[in-house]
Parts: structure tokens; sequence; C-alpha cells
């Protein structure tokens, strides 16, 4: 009878020791600083959007989504806190807003990346929820040069100020 105590008492501990090696935290992992918040490629995009929108309207570079679009409500707290979790992980390229702040359109600079399936999948659920939201969404292709004129027509053509 003796020798059951022990050996629940063994296995007990074994287990304690078990449990707190797992809940045991570990050390975060440290971070390191990120030279330039654009590509090249972005940064050259930019100043060709600069140019073409001069101080007319802000530019914003790599907007969280859910800054830009949130679900609409729903009853149902977990059903929009999973449509939430879906933009809150994806960003825009770029964001125009006048000079009160008001969002009026989202541009993305698709590459050769957004040839891929996994990234045709999140374009299409951008658009689609760019779409149901009313909200102005503009891609362009990656090029090595931009003109100005052409993207200063084509934001006056999506936002028609």
């Amino acid at each position: 009878m003796l020798r059951d105590e022990y050996v629940v008492a063994a296995l007990f501990f074994f287990i304690l020791a078990l449990i707190l090696i797992f809940l045991r935290k570990k050390p975060p992992l440290p971070y390191k600083r990120v030279r330039y918040i654009l590509t090249p490629a972005e940064r050259k995009f930019f100043h060709a959007l600069q140019e073409a929108v001069g101080e007319r309207y802000y530019i914003f570079t790599k907007v969280r989504a859910a800054d830009v679009l949130l679900p609409k409500d729903a009853k149902d707290r977990s059903r929009w806190r999973s449509a939430f979790n879906k933009v809150a992980c994806k960003h825009f390229d770029y964001v125009l807003c006048d000079g009160e702040f008001r969002i009026l359109l989202a541009i993305e600079l698709d590459d050769r990346s957004h040839d891929r399936a996994d990234r045709r999948e999140r374009d299409d659920f951008v658009n689609w929820a760019c779409k149901s939201a009313g909200f102005e969404l503009m891609r362009i292709k990656l090029q090595k040069s931009y003109n100005p004129k052409e993207l200063r027509a084509l934001i006056k053509r999506r936002i028609g100020k």
C-alpha cells in the first residue's frame, strides 16, 4: 500500500515537472531594425506618386487594411472578430487622403509575386473587401519608371477630384 502511494506521488511530481517545463516562459526573440520602410521599387513609385499628387493629397505608406476597412456590425461578435482578423494582417502599399484626412483611395503596387496562387487569392479577397465597402482600390503593375501625369490622370478618374 505504501509503495502505491510512492508511485502516485512520484507520478504526480513528474507530471507537475512536465507542466512547469511547458509553461515556463521562453525569452522573447530579439528584434532587428529595418533600415528603410519602402523597398527601392516602392520608393521609386512613391516619388512619382508624390509628383503626381503634389500637395493636394497626403500619401501614407504600408497602411494596415483594418485601419481602412472594418467589417459591418454583426450581432455575432465572433463572426465580426473573424472578419476583422482577415483584414488586420494585410496592408495597402499606399493610401491617399485629402486635407481633412478622409481616406480616398488605396494603391497596391503589384510585382511578380502577385502572379502566385496564394497572392492571387489574397488579392481577390482584398478586391472583394474594398468593393463591398465601396472603397476605391487601384492596382499598378511594377514598372521601371512611372509617368506622374499618367498617375495623376488615373487617380483623378478614380476619385473624381
